[in-house]
């Protein structure tokens, strides 16, 4: 049977981030040859159980998760400074012809 919390966790912002850096130190190696168990999608799924999947988005947990990662702790950090993040769809179309013409038929399509 799994571990209930004693107090259950909120959906306010600096709780899920809380719980992010939480995650982030769960997986701080013991040593050099030594890694966390818990790859980071499993780290959000476990999150997005205790508290829904609307709570936060997976970008937005991977990027705080990173974040912390690099020992940058602050809670208060204001990301409208940053550059957006591109996806693929602001990859320009003749990329994406010339990587495609590339692969087979059934890569094509998969």
């Amino acid at each position: 049977m799994g571990k209930k919390l004693s107090v259950p966790i909120n959906t306010n912002d600096h709780d899920l981030k809380t719980y992010i850096s939480k995650e982030v130190v769960k997986k701080i190696p013991v040593s050099y040859d030594s890694y966390g168990s818990i790859p980071i999608y499993d780290s959000y799924r476990k999150l997005c159980k205790l508290v829904g999947f609307d709570a936060i988005n997976y970008p937005n947990f991977e990027y705080w998760y990173y974040r912390f990662y690099h020992g940058e702790l602050n809670f208060d950090y204001d990301r409208r400074m940053d550059p957006v993040p591109k996806t693929i769809m602001d990859m320009p179309v003749r990329l994406m012809f010339n990587i495609t013409e590339n692969l087979d038929p059934v890569e094509r399509f998969a």
